[in-house]
This record gives structure tokens, C-alpha cells and sequence, in this order.
């Protein structure tokens, strides 16, 4: 199974699945007795069956309750970094003798987290944003020793073996050197962006969006690479030629010289904020053409936002 979670929506099933009756107010239990002792029961589970199954998750954190996290929640350490492509296996829930979806519900989800707690913790530290690729990186190098050791055993030859075992390595080093390089890239692009936006009131500063459809090789990136290039480029003319001829015109040589002092930091980041989303865009069409499945989830995913899956 597959998962996008928000720490928002999270948050929701958490709230929806934990309250109980005392949440209603003051005047529940003089509703109680107010019932009618006809009324329909809970639905009654007498054996109720979850088989083990395997989770792939994304998980974007929003903030961190540092109260909460003094006072010893340490379930709010998994908001201080995003999770990207954690997989968990979920073990085999039997439940008997328990009324109402709502219990059986938090039952099931209690059991799970107890036995993550217990036996799958570490994965929220290899799967979070900053250790991901060293931790890629080192099962990249244990291939390089257990696929020619497989192969080997099915009856492959020695240097055919190892070749594969070279070879896969070396694709998740290219995998993870273009995605950090898009990663990366894309930071500086917004950190650039944002420091010219201040520095300037034209709201023309912002770089283009970028496209809805996921890249499918670097070629499909040549287009939105093109215009955010462009668009730094035409930025920084803006600002060192366009504005100080007007100020030339307007108040002579000094306002000209005035301009072009007060456009220098905006012509200086402008064309690097475009350079860099270029980069990390290109690099996200090479990644993707790489790993066609890494690609397949982000379209999915991508419909599943707009309602279209």
C-alpha cells in the first residue's frame, strides 16, 4: 500500500478514532438515560482478522509541539523531518469479543504502533530526509558484495555476477546524485527567489511555476528550464539597464548611477534563482528517466490531488 500523509490529516484520524463518549459534553449522561433500551447496539465483533501488509509512506510534517515533547509524547520526533519512501510492515491483528468500528478501529491502530515502536523505530531515522541517501548509498555498497554472491549461488558466472553487482550499485549512486542535486537546487532556487523578492516591490521577481505534468526525461524539461532562465536574465536587465536609463532620463547621470547600485543585488540573484530551478528541474526529468517507478508514483499521486484518480 501506498501513503501520502500530512501531518493535518494525520492529526484528523487521530482526534476522529480517539474520542469517546465523554467528549460530548455535560449533558451526556442525562442523554443516557434518556434512551431508549430498544435501540440498536454496536455492531459486535466476535473475531475480527487483519492480515500483515506492507506500507510505503511519504510524510510531511507542518510543526512540532515542543509541550508535548517535553512532557514525554515522543510520537512528535517524526515531526521534525519529513519521511520520504518508509516502508513498514504492519503484523497480523486478531481481535475478538469488541463492539463499535470505532474501538475495533483504535485497537488495530494501537497494535501497530506498538509493535513500530518496538521493532521498526530506526526506520523513521533511516527514512527521513537528511540520512535517506546515506542510507541508499550503503545498501548500494552491500550490493556490491550480496548480488554477485546470489548470482553467483544461482549458477551465474563469477564475472558476470559481479558486473551486476557493479552495476546496480552504481545506479543508485546516479540515482541519488540527481536527486540530490535536485533537491539541493531547488532550495537555493526558493532561498534565492525569496531574498530578491525582498529586496525589490516588483512583483514580477516570482520564477515561473512549474509545469503540472511530471517530467518524463530531461527533455521534457527543456521548456520550463528555458523560461526560468530566461526570466532571471530578464530580471536582472530590469534592473541594471531598463531602470537606470529611465532614472538617465528622468534625473541624469547620478539617479542613473543610484539605480544600478540599488539593482545590483537583485541582478546578482535573479539569474542564480533561475539557474538553479533550471538544474533542479532538468535534474528531476533526469531522475525520473532513471526511475521510471519513482516517476509512476508522483503521476499517481499527483491525480490523486487532483481528484482524477
Amino acid at each position: 500500500l501506498r501513503f501520502f500523509f500530512h501531518q493535518s490529516a494525520l492529526r484528523f484520524v487521530r482526534t476522529f478514532f480517539s474520542g469517546d463518549e465523554r467528549d460530548h459534553g455535560p449533558d451526556t449522561a442525562e442523554d443516557h438515560d434518556d434512551e431508549n433500551p430498544d435501540d440498536i447496539p454496536g455492531v459486535f465483533f466476535q473475531n475480527f482478522k487483519v492480515k500483515p501488509c506492507k506500507l510505503k509512506v511519504d510524510y510531511l510534517p507542518e510543526k512540532v509541539d515542543l509541550d508535548a515533547l517535553k512532557h514525554g509524547s515522543y510520537v512528535e520526533i517524526i515531526n521534525l523531518m519529513p519521511l520520504n519512501d518508509m516502508v513498514l510492515m504492519l503484523e497480523e491483528v486478531r481481535i475478538r469479543d469488541m463492539t463499535g468500528w470505532g474501538t475495533v478501529a483504535a485497537e488495530v491502530l494501537s497494535r501497530w504502533l506498538g509493535d513500530i515502536c518496538s521493532t521498526q523505530m530506526h526506520k523513521f531515522l533511516t527514512g527521513s530526509a537528511p540520512f535517506q541517501p546515506i542510507v541508499n548509498l550503503g545498501g548500494g555498497m552491500a550490493d556490491l558484495v550480496i548480488v554477485p554472491v546470489k548470482e553467483f549461488r544461482q549458477g551465474a558466472k563469477l564475472g558476470k555476477a559481479v558486473k551486476k553487482g557493479t552495476s546496480t550499485f552504481a545506479g543508485k549512486v546516479a540515482y541519488e546524485a540527481v536527486n540530490m542535486t535536485s533537491s539541493l537546487s531547488k532550495y537555493t532556487a526558493k532561498l534565492t527567489n525569496k531574498a530578491a523578492s525582498k529586496l525589490t516591490k516588483n512583483t514580477s521577481t516570482s520564477m515561473p511555476s512549474r509545469p503540472t505534468r511530471v517530467p518524463r526525461n530531461v527533455r521534457d524539461t527543456a521548456g520550463h528550464a528555458y523560461e526560468s532562465i530566461s526570466h532571471g536574465l530578464k530580471e536582472a536587465n530590469y534592473k541594471i539597464i531598463i531602470l537606470p536609463y529611465r532614472e538617465w532620463v528622468r534625473s541624469g547621470p547620478a539617479g542613473a548611477a543610484r539605480s544600478v547600485v540599488r539593482g545590483i543585488p537583485v541582478a546578482v540573484l535573479a539569474p542564480i534563482s533561475g539557474a538553479s530551478e533550471a538544474l533542479s528541474y532538468a535534474a528531476l526529468g533526469l531522475r525520473n528517466q532513471i526511475r521510471p517507478d519513482v516517476r509512476i508514483e508522483e503521476e499517481a499521486w499527483r491525480k490523486g490531488l487532483n481528484g482524477d484518480f
